[in-house]
């Protein structure tokens, strides 16, 4: 007689599955898994054997790796798609065969739909819908698409969850962080890699994604940012039938954009959706900060109108505003094919290795774009352009944050999107002129004057906290629990260096504050309208024109003394 699961205790569900996946992996020749886990003694030598004779052991390590993850099954696959979007931390061959990997399961039984969908709304389904279709319209790893019918006749889906998922997934990512920890200490490339670091991230973005809230806040979000928009149509949520882990949306009807042949029968005009859908994927990144992670063929419609309608909000990109400055000096220099100005963006927003040779580093991005620089932007394959650039980031060991890496990928997909439906599709012409619109804005005085009082309320809150601080590292000192190590012969250099760049970026940082002090002044204390002091001109004026003056001759001292 079978024990009835929920009796089963937790740490034998995990045993049983850490068994299952050491068996998966040393199938596959990945034996450092089985003893990471410290299962070696159900896997006798005899076995070892006749899997280095097999010919699954025979194929390249990146399909092994992929087979490995497909057999682990969703947890595995969802965590395999993230690490195909870090090209700047992966290999080439291992990154395109993870992008092999679906999201596809078979459905689960109708009665276990019905049951989560009772328990979650609280009232029978019937009660709830007016209608509820048996066979879902989709299904993946963490739930399945079913089409209802609300009172009062409004056509919706309906997202139900998985039963159980949240315990296979608390189970997996436990494990998954059990491997990463020992594949740090075996292997280089899982330090360089940050591998418990990924996992990490992994599982909290795969509670998130547990939580259906979160998506429907996301596509909320979404509506409001295009509500002045025609062209762009976000589903709806319908709050009173939404939960944790049942999300009920508008029904889109309209054309999956991977169906060429029907837009065009329609009469659609394919060059005006590609800038449509082009545009607003641009604004989310570069002007709104928060941007669709997912714009593969299935999740975008055409609907009455050449409206585009965008569905599947559960990856979503974060962009701070310093990351879309950043961004934006990201496309300028593609567009300028400025290697310079590209290697300083890299600086800017990326982990550099402290040996890393950054004078080579440019050398090499320069010879990068001198390939491009007789190339129309419209001929240039971005998918090429960002893989080389990646694979100078592997090699000079640069770390990319993740939402920069979600955005090159989206943007790859997008460029295959638009191509699809019209072959000179330029998506880096079309970006240039939102990213230099957002350097013009930041050129404002009225938001440098904001910028500089959020830098004064940050130094603030520094100071605050620096005799803190410095209090805690001097009783650490005083225990005996600090610990500093320091390579003199290889980074006295370096230190030097950081002295210098400190000093210098100091002098430049105090005398930035006391110019837009000055400026804060002339805009906000002196009247904006005054008589004539001198040679017709306001006091506001010449206070203005003072501090360009000063400004300009700040500026050409740096220049003299190369920025010292």
């Amino acid at each position: 007689m079978a024990i009835p699961e929920q009796f089963v205790p937790d740490f034998y569900k995990k045993y049983v599955r850490m068994t299952a996946v050491a068996s998966v992996f040393f199938k596959h020749g990945f034996f450092w898994a089985a003893e990471a886990l410290e299962l070696t003694r159900l896997f006798p030598r005899k076995m070892r054997e006749r899997v280095l004779a097999s010919d699954e052991y025979q194929l390249p390590l990146p399909v092994r790796l992929r087979r490995v993850i497909e057999e682990l099954g969703p947890t595995y696959v969802k965590f395999g798609q993230i690490l195909s979007t870090r090209p700047d931390l992966i290999p080439p061959d291992i990154v395109k065969e993870l992008s092999k990997l679906q999201d596809e399961v078979s459905p689960f039984p109708f009665e276990q739909v019905q049951e989560c969908v009772e328990e979650e709304l609280g009232r029978p389904l019937d009660q709830a819908y007016k209608s509820f279709s048996r066979a879902p319209i989709a299904s993946a790893s963490i739930g399945q698409v079913h089409e209802a019918t609300l009172a009062d006749g409004r056509e919706v889906v309906v997202k139900v969850q998985r039963p159980n998922i949240e315990k296979i997934i608390k189970i997996d990512t436990e494990i998954m962080l059990d491997l990463a920890v020992k594949a740090e200490k075996r292997f280089e490339e899982a330090r360089l890699f940050n591998l418990v670091e990924r996992v990490e991230e992994f599982t909290k973005t795969i509670h998130q994604e547990l939580d259906y809230t979160n998506e429907g806040q996301n596509a909320d979000r979404f509506r409001v940012n295009f509500e002045d928009d025609d062209s762009i149509h976000i589903p709806f949520v319908y709050w009173d039938y939404t939960t944790r882990r049942v999300l009920t949306m508008e029904y889109i009807h309209g054309i999956k954009i991977k169906d060429k042949e029907k837009l065009v029968a329609r009469g659609y005009d394919l060059t005006y959706l590609t800038e449509v859908i082009a545009n607003a994927y641009i604004k989310m990144i570069l002007l709104d900060g928060f941007f669709h992670g997912d714009p593969h063929f299935g999740n975008i419609f055409v609907t009455e109108g050449q409206v585009v309608a965008l569905i599947d909000f559960g990856m979503v990109g974060v962009v701070d505003p310093i990351m879309k400055k950043n961004m934006a000096r990201y496309f300028i220099s593609l567009v300028n094919k400025d290697a310079t100005a590209l290697v300083e963006v890299l600086e800017e927003i990326a982990t550099i290795a402290p040996d890393a040779d950054r004078d080579a580093l440019t050398r090499e991005a320069g010879r990068m774009m001198q390939k491009y620089s007789d190339v129309s932007l419209g001929q240039i394959k971005l998918e090429d352009l960002v893989m080389e650039l990646y694979n100078l980031g592997m090699k000079y060991k640069i770390t990319l944050p993740g939402e920069f890496t979600l955005m090159d990928k989206t943007l790859v997909t997008l460029e295959g999107l638009g191509r699809h439906l019209d072959p000179g599709f330029d998506l880096v012409g079309t970006a240039a002129p939102a990213a230099r619109m957002l350097f013009r804005r930041e050129l404002d005085f009225r938001q440098f004057g904001g910028d500089m009082v959020r830098t004064f309320l940050d130094l603030r809150d520094l100071m605050a906290a620096l005799p803190r601080r410095l209090d805690r590292i001097s009783k650490n000192i005083e225990q005996g629990h600090l610990k500093v190590r320091i390579e003199m012969d290889s980074y006295v250099e370096t230190a030097r260096s950081m002295v210098d760049r400190l000093s210098q970026s100091f002098n430049r940082l105090s005398m930035s504050i006391v110019l837009a002090a000055l400026l804060i002044v002339v805009a906000l204390i002196l009247p904006d309208r005054d008589s004539a002091v001198a040679f017709g001109m306001s006091l506001r004026e010449i206070a203005l024109g003072c501090v360009l003056l000063l400004s300009a001759a700040w500026i050409i001292s740096l220049f003299r003394s190369g920025g010292k």
